[in-house]
């Protein structure tokens, strides 16, 4: 699970529809990466760029169920 995306979306407001929508796939399709498979590089840095330009890739898209902090640049 991407639970460092997942917080990031909900702290922004923005729905797994809106985040799904911005990458051209599905909602569920959406859904089932972020809790169960992978994203592509190529979706990774598209979600990164146009939503969360401010967060290290690293630290959003951390394949964990622990959160850790954003690393200080």
């Amino acid at each position: 699970m991407y639970q460092n995306l997942l917080d990031n979306l909900k702290k922004k407001g923005i729905s797994i529809n809106a985040a799904a929508t911005l990458i051209g796939m599905p909602e569920a399709t959406f859904r089932t990466k972020a809790y169960d498979r992978s994203f592509y590089f190529e979706e990774a840095m598209i979600i990164k760029r146009n939503l969360f330009p401010e967060l290290d890739i690293c630290y959003l898209f951390q394949r964990d169920d622990e959160t850790t902090e954003q690393p200080k640049e």
